[in-house]
């Protein structure tokens, strides 16, 4: 057994799981059990949302330590499942080496949902919001207009742009011209309750959710990390939002 191509293969599934959407806590105790499994032992795991540093004494004695920089961020709950399954999967199976990576691959490769499915969760998502918080049907089906562009804008900015705080904020602007744009063409809508819709598919909920977590779970480090990441998406948005109404002088509201 090649002890450090295993452990780069196990930074690989816990590097997929972060980028999914997991809780530090979840990683580090699967990347504890993984390692474990191959009778390594004395593994430390330290991971912060942007580092993952792993440390273990293989069977033979040597000391192996590998660290990977973590860039992406693409929450996908379907991908962590079937991550978090392989995970226990090694735990009680031990494949080899060459299974694992085929393992993982498998699941890398999985058919991902239509495009088409994407879209129409968006539109759901905007359109509940924006009649929730007081909009009327019509508010309603221009809040769908609005999760088209916002989901076509970040889906075109993510093969080009990896900086998230960009993304979100071009992303924002383009909600924001969309949502003032009936005002220009003389229709009524309620601007506010379709722009709650559209902000709703942008805010870092599940980030922000996982930061508390992490520290209630003692990553305190961790947890304000993604805390401090999270406010400053949630800033990033609000001025994406508000640049339209300040050119606009604000008239649809």
């Amino acid at each position: 057994m090649n002890y450090s191509k295993l452990l780069q293969a196990i930074l690989d599934i816990a590097e997929e799981m972060l980028v999914c959407g997991a809780e530090v806590e979840r990683v580090e105790d699967s990347i504890e059990r993984m390692c474990g499994a191959y009778g390594c032992t004395r593994t430390n795991a330290f991971i912060i949302t942007s580092n993952i540093q792993v440390t273990f004494e293989d069977p033979n004695g040597d000391i192996i330590t590998q660290i990977r920089r973590i860039v992406r961020n693409d929450v996908n709950f379907d991908r962590l499942d079937y991550l978090n399954d392989l995970s226990r999967h090694i735990c009680a199976e031990k494949p080899e080496l060459p299974k694992l990576i085929e393992k993982y691959e498998e699941v890398m490769n999985r058919k991902q949902l239509p495009r088409w499915v994407e879209y129409l969760g968006a539109i759901m998502v905007a359109s509940g919001f924006t009649v929730f918080f007081g909009g009327n049907l019509i508010d309603g089906a221009y809040a769908a207009v609005l999760a088209v562009v916002i989901t076509f804008v970040n889906k075109f900015l993510s093969r080009y742009e990896k900086n998230a705080m960009a993304m979100v904020f071009i992303a924002s602007i383009a909600a924001g011209f969309t949502a003032v744009l009936p005002s220009a063409l003389g229709m009524f809508i309620h601007i506010d309750k379709v722009m709650i819709g559209g902000i709703m598919l942008l805010i870092p909920g599940i980030a922000m959710t996982n930061s508390i977590r992490d520290m209630l779970t003692g990553d305190i480090g961790t947890g304000l990390l993604r805390l401090a990441n999270s406010l400053l998406l949630a800033a990033a948005i609000a001025c994406g939002f508000a640049l339209p109404l300040i050119l606009t002088g604000g008239a649809a509201l």
